[in-house]
């Protein structure tokens, strides 16, 4: 029988918990059947991947050097194709960046562990790539990918860090011990701190140094053992040798890196320290004081051990670990009766083989494997006709709407038009649109598709802009840069223009806008800032927004939703506001004033819509809250199409969102605009409605008079609102003319 093969890349193969894992899955893995390989820059533990059957090789995946990057790409590409490799297991953010890449290529299987919390900052995030799956080593490193990251909960898997629990056994007391702390008939006490000595692991190895003193003296003879190497290892030597002059002996011992930190633990009393090691240590049945650089909790007992495996035993949020607090704990241990101290260390043991064991581990692996391998292979984009570039897979409401009127503008007038989204959930825009959809920062594979693409489509919505910041600008000024330098004709599809507030991005985005080929707008006010700006010489036309052009609701299934809400269709109003900075102390109270007005003087029901929840549906909790009339909250729509049913359905609405009045507008509704952002003020001006007013400026009886005048006068209003909706439809059906235009003439 063919062993399934499987290469697991790491940046390097030295001393550390990640290292370990993957030295101890990897041993599992072989023992199971599987035909393991390992890619990595080396270290201490190469020999022992050998020894089980586990084919290393060399690879710089250490750093993120560019000439490294590129060897190791070669050189992993090469080991891929050479043992035809289908699955492929990466455990650091570099390897996962090239194996992603090489995806793209290559007809494998790509999966992923997240050992840490990596930083999200600006370029790091960048680099990382999650895979098809990926293993998280504990609940709150999960909780993190998915809040950070964006990575769908159904992609992860929670696993443990699997120890030998025959290697790390009581029964190591009976092997050899290293000659460094071999004493016969030894009684002093002897305290062990095992970890990399890197600046972010050994900030209990400096405390268990400051504690010294304090122990010495209580226990003659008493050795403090730190184990480990790394950068902060001299400052940790200096800091010793000089705590060993002010004790009298040499109390405090640096071993460097070892091992075999098996034996060295046979000797323990009292084990502190965090993460993997903590593990190998109650393993080996020694009580643990738990204390590292993310939190400190004290004796690990059952009280607290719920906590610890929440943290993957490393404490974040459990409080700041310090020396006197340490020694306080490494005492009440010590002073124990040895019975008392054995019980811990069994407890502990016994946790360890219940629940932690190596098996464990590789089954959680396995699992993850065969359910990559049961799905079809994703097949890698290679070509486009139009790649779309916007604010797309954010779960908002308007933007999303937006993609589905530019996805359907498009295939209406050609079934066959191949369309990419850049997108921060590729996997739902693909399902949700029927679209291809690419991962909106992996501009590797941006780069790589982007040759094969005809047609960049920017927008639609105010995407040029820095409001929002900075770097959303460079952002979308950039992919519309390599597009035209890779000679990819280019268009922003029915974009808001600004505000530009800062100086720089004027300049930046005038050097870009400049040189592309067709620039559509929603409104004439952004015509006016380009001229102004001197962007002139692309083609530019001011059409409508694209959700104009999208076809009528299901408004039967609005009915239904609303019933189920207890909203009674025939005289209810929306309300849809947003969290935004600039809103001012009183703008909740006055709109709840408002609110609890209409519906205590003109009995209409208030139905709160959040556009976009994550941002949305606070704002409206607390709105509700402050109102004495009861409210609704349309908490869990059933799709965007529904959203738009409601909002025909109501008697008028009053938003922020540009998109809700829209909604309202393309069906003929009364609508009150809360101008938070320019483009809410030009749309009611296109349409000619004067209700609208600042959310700075917001006050519950202009609310009250805007709503009054609109339903004394409601059939005109809601006739002059009709045919200016209607007119915006047709404007907004010349996008998608215009952009397949544009999209023939590069044939």
């Amino acid at each position: 029988m063919t062993k399934t093969k499987i290469l697991i890349a790491i940046m390097s193969m030295e001393i550390g918990g990640a290292e370990t894992h993957v030295l101890e899955l990897c041993k599992a893995l072989q023992k199971k059947g599987m035909q393991v390989y390992v890619a990595s820059n080396g270290g201490a533990y190469e020999p022992e991947l050998t020894e089980c059957g586990v084919i290393h090789y060399k690879v710089p995946l250490h750093n993120k050097q560019p000439f490294n990057i590129i060897d190791a790409y070669k050189a992993l590409k090469k080991i891929i194709v050479t043992h035809d490799i289908r699955l492929v297991h990466a455990h650091a953010r570099i390897p996962a960046f090239i194996c992603g890449f090489l995806q793209l290529q290559l007809n494998f299987r790509f999966v992923t562990t997240a050992h840490w919390v990596f930083t999200t900052k600006f370029p790091y995030n960048l680099l990382s790539n999650w895979g098809e799956k990926s293993l998280a080593v504990s609940e709150d490193i999960k909780e993190y990918l998915i809040e950070h990251y964006k990575v769908p909960k159904e992609n992860i898997y929670v696993t443990i860090n699997g120890v030998d629990t025959e290697k790390f056994s009581p029964l190591a007391e009976k092997a050899i011990k290293p000659p460094e702390i071999e004493r016969p008939g030894r009684k002093d006490f002897c305290i062990m701190f095992t970890a990399r000595m890197d600046k972010d692991r050994s900030l209990a190895a400096h405390l268990l140094i400051e504690s010294a003193p304090t122990l010495c003296s209580r226990y003659k003879g008493l050795t403090i053992y730190l184990i480990g190497g790394g950068d902060d290892f001299d400052a940790v030597n200096a800091r010793a040798t000089s705590m060993n002059e002010q004790i009298g002996y040499e109390a405090i011992i640096l071993t460097g890196a070892r091992v075999d930190i098996h034996k060295w633990l046979a000797m323990a009393d009292v084990f502190v320290g965090a993460s993997r090691s903590v593990l190998e240590a109650m393993s080996a049945s020694k009580p643990v004081v738990a204390a590292g650089n993310e939190g400190y909790m004290g004796l690990i007992n059952e009280e607290n051990l719920q906590t610890a495996i929440a943290t993957n035993f490393c404490y974040r949020g459990c409080g700041e670990a310090n020396a006197e607090q340490l020694a306080a704990d490494i005492i009440t241990i010590l002073d124990m009766p040895a019975e008392k101290r054995e019980s811990m260390g069994k407890f502990g043991r016994e946790f360890i083989l219940k629940n932690y064991s190596v098996d464990k581990m590789a089954e959680d692996a396995i699992l993850m494997y065969n359910t990559v391998l049961k799905t079809a292979c994703p097949v890698p984009v290679s070509k486009t006709d139009i790649l779309v570039s916007g604010y797309y897979g954010y779960n908002n409401s308007g933007d999303d709407l937006l993609l589905k009127s530019i996805v359907q503008d498009l295939k209406k007038r050609r079934e066959d038009i191949i369309i990419t989204v850049l997108s921060m959930r590729p996997k739902e825009t693909k399902a949700e649109y029927g679209v291809n959809a690419i991962y909106r920062f992996n501009f590797l594979t941006i780069f790589w598709l982007m040759r094969n693409t005809k047609l960049l489509l920017t927008g639609g919505g105010s995407v040029i802009q820095d409001l929002t910041s900075t770097h959303s600008l460079i952002y979308y000024l950039g992919i519309i840069r390599l597009a035209r330098r890779l000679g990819v004709a280019n268009m922003l599809y029915a974009n808001g223009i600004g505000p530009i507030r800062n100086a720089k991005n004027v300049e930046r985005m005038r050097q870009e806008l400049s040189q592309i080929e067709l620039i559509t707008l929603r409104e004439e006010p952004s015509k006016i800032l380009l001229d102004e700006l001197n962007i002139t010489e692309p083609k530019i036309i001011v059409t409508a927004d694209p959700a104009f052009s999208l076809p009528q609701p299901d408004l039967a299934g609005a009915r239904e939703e609303l019933a189920e809400i207890g909203i009674d269709i025939n005289r209810f109003f929306c309300i849809a506001i947003r969290s935004w900075r600039y809103n001012p102390p009183g703008f909740e109270l006055n709109i709840a004033r408002f609110a609890d007005y209409m519906a205590r003087e003109n009995k209409y029901q208030v139905l709160f819509v959040p556009m976009r929840p994550s941002d949305d549906t606070e704002i409206s909790k607390r709105v509700m809250g402050l109102m004495s009339s009861p409210a609704k909250l349309l908490e869990n729509p059933r799709n965007i199409d529904s959203i738009r049913g409601i909002v025909a359905l109501s008697t008028f609405t009053v938003a922020m969102r540009l998109h809700t009045l829209i909604y309202a507008i393309n069906q003929g509704i009364p609508v009150i605009g809360l101008v938070y952002d320019p483009k809410v003020q030009w749309l009611m001006d296109s349409i000619k409605q004067p209700f609208y007013i600042t959310v700075e400026n917001v006050r519950m009886d202009i609310l009250i008079d805007f709503a009054n005048k609109i339903l004394a006068n409601y059939d005109d209003i809601a006739k002059a609102v009709k045919a200016a909706g209607e007119i915006a439809q047709n404007l907004a059906e010349q996008n998608a003319d215009l952009c397949l235009e544009l999209l023939d003439s590069r044939d």
